[in-house]
């Protein structure tokens, strides 16, 4: 799945073209590799650095989602690393 697809999918950003804008800052970090286009392909298992305001989301990617649904749908597709929870 495309980066700016799932971070709108996730309901991380507000908008498609807010999470291409993101992606291309080179701010999101996939398994510990910079991502500089919309398109970098994300998988199942894959983790995430995401700024988020003042803070930062490390996610794990349990499920790619299908739509943008409800909040509920997107919180069941990711999950936080235990080594992020416990230095976090």
């Amino acid at each position: 799945m495309r980066m700016d697809l799932l971070l709108w999918y996730l309901r991380l950003v507000r908008s498609r073209s807010q999470g291409k804008l993101l992606a291309e800052q080179g701010v999101i970090r996939s398994n510990g590799n910079r991502v500089v286009k919309a398109h970098h392909a994300v998988r199942c298992g894959d983790i995430l650095t995401v700024p988020q305001g003042s803070r930062v989301l490390v996610l794990q990617i349990d499920q790619l989602p299908w739509r943008r649904g409800p909040a509920d749908e997107a919180l069941a597709c990711y999950s936080e690393p235990t080594e992020a929870r416990a230095t976090g």
